[in-house]
C-alpha cells in the first residue's frame, strides 16, 4: 500500500479499501473543503519593556480543498496585516493597520498552493513560479500548523514529522479521548532537533560575535513549539489549532521566561466543511515544506537611509538622545535592505556625514553587502591596521559564509597580508565548503592565491610563507579539491632543506586536513627516515604519517626504531607506539593489529627520562551510553626536547572524541613551539593558564556542533554544567585570560615562540610571543572599543 500523510493519510490504490481508508486513516476527506479563520501574531523584543518590542498580526480566511486522496489545494483570501504601534497599561500590544495591508491581501490571494503528502512523512509543495517567497513561507506555516497525526493506542509517542523547520522529532500526546477517538492532541517540539532549523537565516553582526554570540547561534537559543489540536469526534478532522513558538535568547534570559525573545502564535478555527466536485490536481514544480530565505533587498531607498543617518548626527546637537536607539535601529534596518550597487555608492556620503555612526551601523548590519562596504572603507580609508584586522577576522568567523563574503575577504587578504586576514579567509572557506560541499570560482581563486604566496619551493619571505602554510592547513579539504597542484607544492616545500625548519614543519602540518595518498606517505616516510633532519621535523612527519599508516610504513618504522641514532626520536616514537597499544579509543583496533603485526619479533625500547627526552602522553577512556554506540575520549600530549640542551622545544595538548563508525574529532588542540619558552609554560599551559582555561570556555562553542549525547559527555568530562552556559560570555572570558597573560609576561624576557589554539580541528590563529608586549594592549584596546557600542542597539 502507498501511505500518505496530511497527516499520516493512507493512499491505498485498491478501490475495495478506499472507504475504510477514508474513515479510519485520514483527517481530511477527499471531495471536501475545510474553511478556517486563521490568525498569526509575531512579536519580538525584550519582554517587560514597552519600547523594545515590535510585531505584526495577520488575519486570513483559509480554505483547504481535497480533490484527491493525499492531494490538497490551499487558498487564502480576505487577509489583513496590522503592525504593533505600542503597548497598553496591561502589557498588551496595540495594533494599527499596516499601509501595506492591501498589497499583502492581494499577494496572499493571487495564487493557490497545491501540495501532496506521501509515506506518512513527506510533504511536497507545488507552487506557482511567480509566488513571492515571503508569501509562500507564510502559507508553509499554515500547512505546518494543520499537520497532526492520526491517534494510535499509545497516548504518548515521538515521531519525525515534516515542518517548516524540516524534519523534527515531535512528541505527540493524546490529552483526552472519547471512546477510541482522541478529542485533544498536543505536539511539542524542541526546534533545535529539526534538520533545517537555522536561527541565523537572516544576517547577524560581528559585534555580537565579539561579545560571544558565535556560530551556531542555536547553542544560545531556547527554541520550542507547542501545538494543541481539538479534533471533531464524529468526522475526526481538525476543528481548532493553537500553536505557540518561542525563541528565547539564553544569555539575557531570566528563569527561561523573561528577556530577549521572539514569539509566533498561530490559531485556526474551523468554520464549515462543504462538499466539492473538483477532482483536478495538476502537479507543478516541487518544493519542500521547510522555509526558504527571501531576498527583500532594494536598489532604491539609499536617500532614505542617508536621511536617517543625518537625523542621528543632529541628535547630539539637539540633545534628544532618547531617540538614538530607535533611529539607530532604523538606520541598521535600512542598510540591511540595500543592494551592493546602491550601498557601494552611498558609503562615501555616509562617511562624510558621520564616519563613526556609519562604521558602527555597517558592522551591526551583517549582510554580505555591508561586509563589502566595511572592507571598502578599510582598504580606501585611513584605518588603524589593528582595527582593520579585528573587523576582518570577525567577518571570517561569522557563520554561513557566501561566495560574496569570501570574495571580499580574499580582496582584503591580497591588500593586507596579515595573520588576521589569512585566518579570516581560511575560516570562511572552510565553513563554506563544509556546508556546500562544492568548489566555486571564489574557492579556486583562494587556492591559486595561496599557491602564489608559497612561491618557489617556500624560499620566499619566511614569516609570510609560514603564515600561508598555516592558513592552507586550516582549509585543506577545500584547497586540495580546488587546486591539486597545491599539494604538490607542499611536498616540494617539505623536501626543501633551504627553507627554515618552521616552514618545513608547517608544510608537513598543512596536509592535516587533506587526503593522505600512497605518494604522500612516501614523502613523509623519507622525511622521518632522514637522520640528518632536525628532531621536530622528523617527528612532525611521523605524526602525520601515523594518521593513516600502511602496513609497509609501520614495518619500516618499527624496524628502524631500534637502530635510530637519535634518542629523542626513539623515545618519542616508542612512547607513541606503546600508547597506541594501550589505548581504549573506539575504532583503533585496526591500527593496533597493524602495529602488533609490525612488531612481531621486535621489542619497543624502554622509555627514557621524561625530564630530558621527548615523549608522547595519552590517556583514553571508552564510555558506553545507554541506547547509543560507544564513545571514547582521549587526552594526548607531546613534549619534544632540544637534543643539544635538553630544554623543551615543542609542546602540544589535544583532546579527541571518537564515535563508533566515524572519524576521530579533535575537540581542542593547543600547542607551542620555538626557543627557550620554558619560563612561559606555567602562564600558558599551567592549571589556570591561558590555553587550558580558554579551551574549557570554548566548550560552549562546541555545543550544538556535535550530537547531543556527545556534547553531554564533553561537559561531564571537563566538569562543566550545560545548564549554566547562558551565563558564559565565552569571548569575554578568553579576553580576560589574554589580559592576565599579558600582565604575567610583562616582567619576563619574551621568548622566540609561537602558540596556537584549534577547536574542532580549525585553527583560530597563532600568536608570536614577542608580539605580546608590543601589540597585546593595543589589541585589547581595539576589541574593547568595538565592545563599547551600546548593547541596546546590538541586534
Amino acid at each position: 500500500s502507498l501511505t500518505c500523510s496530511f497527516p499520516i493519510l493512507a493512499c491505498i490504490p485498491s478501490p475495495v479499501l478506499i472507504l475504510t481508508v477514508m474513515k479510519d486513516a485520514t483527517r481530511f476527506k477527499h471531495l471536501r473543503k475545510y474553511v478556517y479563520n486563521y490568525e498569526a501574531e509575531i512579536a519580538s523584543g525584550v519582554k517587560g519593556t514597552a519600547d523594545s518590542r515590535s510585531g505584526s498580526k495577520i488575519n486570513c480566511k483559509v480554505e483547504l480543498e481535497v480533490p484527491q486522496l493525499c492531494s490538497f489545494i490551499l487558498k487564502t483570501s480576505e487577509c489583513t496585516l496590522r503592525e504593533m504601534s505600542g503597548v497598553d497599561a496591561e502589557g498588551k500590544s496595540l495594533l494599527k493597520q499596516s499601509k501595506n495591508s492591501d498589497d499583502f491581501a492581494r499577494a496572499m490571494a493571487q495564487y493557490e498552493l497545491k501540495f501532496s503528502t506521501q509515506d506518512g512523512k513527506k510533504v511536497q509543495l507545488y507552487s506557482e513560479k511567480d509566488e513571492p517567497m515571503n508569501i509562500l513561507n507564510i502559507k508553509r506555516g499554515i500547512i505546518s500548523a494543520l499537520i497532526v497525526p492520526m491517534e494510535t493506542e499509545d497516548n504518548l509517542k515521538t515521531i519525525s514529522m515534516d515542518t517548516i523547520y524540516g524534519k523534527c522529532d515531535s512528541e505527540v500526546e493524546v490529552k483526552d479521548r472519547k471512546g477510541n477517538t482522541a478529542s485533544v492532541i498536543s505536539i511539542n517540539r524542541n526546534l533545535k532537533t529539526c534538520d533545517n532549523f537555522n536561527p541565523i537565516r537572516d544576517y547577524v553582526s560581528p559585534i555580537a560575535l565579539i561579545k560571544g554570540l558565535h556560530s551556531p547561534l542555536a547553542t544560545l537559543l531556547s527554541s520550542s513549539q507547542a501545538c494543541q489540536y481539538t479534533i471533531d469526534l464524529r468526522r475526526r478532522h481538525v476543528a481548532e489549532v493553537n500553536c505557540k513558538e518561542k525563541h528565547l535568547f539564553l544569555p539575557s534570559s531570566y528563569k527561561t521566561q523573561y528577556g530577549m525573545m521572539a514569539q509566533v502564535t498561530q490559531t485556526l478555527k474551523l468554520v464549515e466543511t462543504p462538499k466539492i466536485n473538483n477532482r483536478n490536481f495538476d502537479e507543478g514544480r516541487s518544493k519542500r515544506l521547510s522555509l526558504e530565505s527571501a531576498d527583500t533587498k532594494s536598489r532604491r531607498h539609499g536617500d532614505a537611509v542617508l536621511k536617517v543617518l543625518q537625523d542621528l548626527q543632529k541628535l547630539s546637537v539637539s540633545q534628544q538622545n532618547q531617540q538614538r536607539a530607535s533611529l539607530f535601529y532604523k538606520f541598521v534596518t535600512g542598510l540591511r535592505g540595500l543592494h551592493n550597487d546602491t550601498l557601494g555608492s552611498l558609503v562615501r556620503k555616509m562617511m562624510e556625514t558621520s564616519s563613526s555612526i556609519t562604521v558602527q551601523g555597517l558592522i551591526q548590519c551583517g549582510t554580505p553587502d555591508c561586509f563589502g562596504s566595511i572592507l571598502q572603507i578599510i582598504r580606501t580609508g585611513n584605518v588603524d591596521p589593528l582595527v582593520a584586522d579585528a573587523v576582518t577576522y570577525s567577518l571570517g568567523l561569522l557563520p554561513f559564509p557566501c561566495t560574496k563574503r569570501i570574495r571580499e575577504i580574499l580582496n582584503m587578504a591580497q591588500y593586507q597580508q596579515s595573520r588576521a586576514t589569512f585566518y579570516a579567509l581560511s575560516h570562511a572557506v572552510t565553513k563554506f565548503y563544509e556546508d556546500k560541499k562544492t568548489v566555486t570560482q571564489e574557492i579556486m581563486d583562494v587556492a591559486n592565491f595561496m599557491e602564489s604566496m608559497i612561491g618557489n619551493e617556500c624560499s620566499g619571505n619566511d614569516e609570510l610563507t609560514y603564515l600561508t602554510l598555516r592558513a592552507i592547513g586550516n582549509m585543506g579539504k577545500a584547497m586540495e579539491v580546488a587546486n591539486p597542484n597545491l599539494k604538490s607544492a607542499l611536498k616540494t616545500c617539505i623536501k626543501n632543506e633551504v627553507a627554515s625548519i618552521s616552514v618545513q614543519k608547517a608544510a608537513i602540518q598543512a596536509l592535516r586536513r587533506m587526503t593522505i595518498t600512497d605518494e604522500d606517505r612516501t614523502v613523509l616516510l623519507k622525511a622521518f627516515q632522514n637522520a640528518d633532519a632536525p628532531v621536530d621535523k622528523r617527528l612532525a612527519a611521523y605524526l602525520m604519517l601515523m594518521k593513516s599508516p600502511s602496513t609497509s610504513d609501520l614495518n619500516k618504522i618499527t624496524r628502524a626504531l631500534l637502530k635510530d641514532k637519535s634518542e629523542q626520536v626513539k623515545s618519542f616514537v616508542a612512547t607513541h607506539i606503546a600508547n597506541i597499544l594501550d589505548s581504549e579509543e573506539v575504532g583503533i583496533e585496526d591500527l593496533k593489529n597493524k602495529v602488533q603485526e609490525a612488531l612481531k619479533g621486535s621489542q619497543i625500547p624502554a622509555a627514557n627520562d621524561f625530564r630530558k627526552f621527548s615523549q608522547n602522553y595519552q590517556i583514553s577512556k571508552r564510555i558506553s551510553l545507554p541506547g547509543n554506540d560507544p564513545v571514547s575520549a582521549k587526552v594526548e600530549g607531546n613534549l619534544i626536547f632540544d637534543p643539544n640542551t635538553y630544554i623543551p622545544k615543542e609542546t602540544m595538548l589535544k583532546t579527541t572524541l571518537q564515535l563508533y563508525g566515524l572519524s576521530p574529532m579533535d575537540i581542542f588542540e593547543i600547542g607551542m613551539d620555538g626557543k627557550s619558552f620554558e619560563p612561559m609554560l606555567e602562564a600558558l599551559f599551567g592549571q589556570k593558564g591561558f590555553f587550558p582555561d580558554s579551551a574549557s570556555k570554548a566548550l560552549y562553542w562546541v555545543d550544538g556542533r556535535v550530537p547531543e549525547h556527545v556534547s553531554k559527555v564533553l561537559f561531564d568530562y571537563f566538569g562543566y554544567s550545560k545548564d549554566d552556559r547562558q551565563n558564559q560570555d565565552v569571548m569575554k572570558g578568553i579576553m580576560l585570560n589574554f589580559e592576565k597573560l599579558i600582565k604575567e609576561m610583562g616582567n619576563k624576557e619574551v621568548p622566540e615562540a609561537r602558540a596556537y589554539l584549534r577547536i574542532l580541528g580549525e585553527e583560530l590563529g597563532y600568536l608570536k610571543l614577542n608580539d605580546f608586549n608590543i601589540l597585546g594592549n593595543v589589541i585589547l584596546k581595539s576589541i574593547k572599543t568595538l565592545q563599547a557600542i551600546p548593547e541596546k542597539v546590538c541586534f
